[in-house]
């Protein structure tokens, strides 16, 4: 049986964590287990995590000492699942449940085809995205063909956090010195392995959220037309 870690980064998710440890349940994946990344959420999110974790032995968090941004923290979580857990595949998702546990089966499988990356796709056929207005759509396609565009990126939706890495791919990921810290993370990944990994889209639908709020701004998409730019330049 394969072991499949997945890494969720939190902040301020407190109402989610329950929810999606039910939904993680449900899917009934073998050898799934979870790793939460909290960055000592003001909200208790990192204390509930906890009181799960000495339930289930399948759940675990690591908890760092300050807001330090999404993509480092997929870095630290790859770093700790590849030490402490000797992983076959490990995934990224959010906490959210907009990304949807019961398609995480359809990641694994991409990568026991061959697949080094699967990423989960809103834009490919047969996903979609639901809940979202016509100006955050249209955000959300800019941002994708721009990065697809400078970085020569071989899929659609370049900016998507659900995804699953074979160990190799993750190992690289959780070695590289990215200039990446944000939302930007997903696709300097992308750029990073391009050239030495397969990679594949598997179609998903993007919920909306059930809790909480996003944590994407004006600011971090300024920031993130900047660093596709610099990373294009790299």
């Amino acid at each position: 049986m394969q072991r499949v870690c997945a890494v969720v980064p939190t902040y301020n998710e407190r109402g989610n964590i329950i929810p999606l440890v039910e939904a993680v349940k449900a899917a009934k994946v073998p050898g799934l287990s979870l790793l939460f990344v909290d960055d000592s959420s003001p909200d208790g999110t990192g204390d509930e995590i906890e009181r799960l974790a000495l339930m289930e032995s399948w759940i675990r968090v690591l908890v760092r000492g300050k807001k330090a941004g999404i993509g480092s923290a997929y870095q630290d979580g790859f770093r700790e699942a590849n030490a402490t857990q000797n992983p076959d595949v490990v995934l990224e998702m959010d906490a959210d449940l907009q990304h949807p546990p019961s398609a995480i089966a359809d990641l694994v499988r991409a990568l026991a085809r061959g697949a080094d990356v699967a990423v989960g796709s809103r834009y490919a056929p047969g996903g979609s995205i639901v809940g979202w207005s016509l100006p955050r759509k249209l955000v959300s396609k800019v941002a994708n063909s721009y990065a697809r565009l400078l970085l020569s990126l071989p899929v659609k939706d370049a900016t998507s956090g659900f995804r699953a890495y074979s160990r190799r791919a993750a190992i690289m990921v959780s070695e590289a010195e990215l200039p990446a810290k944000g939302f930007e993370f997903q696709v300097a990944t992308l750029k990073l392995l391009k050239t030495e990994m397969k990679i594949v889209k598997v179609p998903y639908a993007f919920a909306p959220r059930t809790s909480g709020r996003s944590k994407l701004g004006v600011g971090d998409m300024g920031r993130f037309f900047f660093a596709v730019l610099r990373l294009s330049l790299s």
